[in-house]
């Protein structure tokens, strides 16, 4: 479930964009193909797709491009005669992003200053980005700015008080998930997508939500292994608190009872025509 944690201070999983010259780029390419693999993920990807629409010959961005995997479709859908490109503010992931499919854009930036200028793009995709931003007003007015009038968006984000897991003591998971919340820059971030959008001036036209379903399998290793053991290297929660957690969650997955779920958002919206 901690997109922003490493138990290795030295090398953090942080998605952050003033920790990425000390990422571990490797760690978080893991993470960013963990979760792209959940179905509740794949559902979200498709919708915003099929939201923007891109077509042959337009211009579209993708604002947190992460390993580029979004990138290669919105490069297909505006073919050679448009441009399709990311911005990554972490130089691992766009190496990464290249490496996996040469011929893709991806610039230098981060989403509180878009390298670009005025009415750039047809379309503008966002996806689990502003939960890792602490101005996420200022992100989302930018990418207004770098939209052409009558152009479309799509964000998709998290909200992490949707998150449950079952079973746990409730005094661990409630120390657990307060560190977790509080290392997270905006980790409300998809109840609040519509206001961003509308404070930036665009107007929605369609929104979803997806739930995240962990399997049984999910009890012993991933997201969960990785809050425990992160937790306990960083003193929230102690070792011997991990073993049980773990070791909890993972017989209730032997009886078939495990639980773990969270809910990302997507909301789409358009900028007005010109005149």
């Amino acid at each position: 479930m901690a997109e922003a944690l490493s138990p290795d201070e030295s090398t953090p999983g942080s998605f952050k964009a003033s920790e990425a010259d000390r990422q571990n780029v490797a760690q978080l390419a893991t993470i960013l193909d963990l979760i792209a693999s959940k179905p509740a993920v794949q559902h979200l990807k498709a919708w915003v797709l099929a939201a923007l629409a891109p077509a042959e010959g337009e211009s579209a961005l993708d604002v947190g491009s992460g390993t580029g995997e979004d990138l290669v479709e919105l490069t297909k859908r505006v073919g050679p005669s448009g441009r399709a490109v990311g911005v990554e503010p972490s130089p691992g992931l766009r190496a990464e992003s290249v490496r996996r499919a040469e011929g893709i854009e991806v610039v230098d930036g981060d989403a509180l200053s878009l390298p670009f200028d005025d009415a750039s793009f047809d379309a503008v995709r966002c996806e689990r980005v502003l939960q890792h931003i602490s101005e996420p007003g200022k992100a989302v007015s930018e990418m207004a700015r770098v939209l052409r009038p009558g152009g479309r968006i799509a964000l998709v984000d998290t909200d992490w008080a949707t998150a449950i897991v079952y079973p746990a003591d409730p005094e661990v998971l409630s120390r657990i998930f307060a560190f977790l919340l509080a290392e997270t820059a905006n980790p409300y971030s998809g109840r609040t997508l519509r206001a961003l959008l509308a404070d930036a001036g665009l107007t929605t036209v369609d929104e979803t939500a997806a739930t995240w379903l962990e399997p049984q399998s999910g009890a012993a290793q991933g997201y969960l292994t990785m809050m425990a053991t992160t937790c306990a290297a960083l003193g929230v929660i102690t070792a011997p608190e991990a073993e049980a957690f773990q070791q909890g969650l993972a017989e209730a997955a032997a009886r078939g009872s495990f639980h773990m779920s969270l809910t990302m958002y997507a909301v789409a919206a358009t900028k007005a025509p010109a005149g």
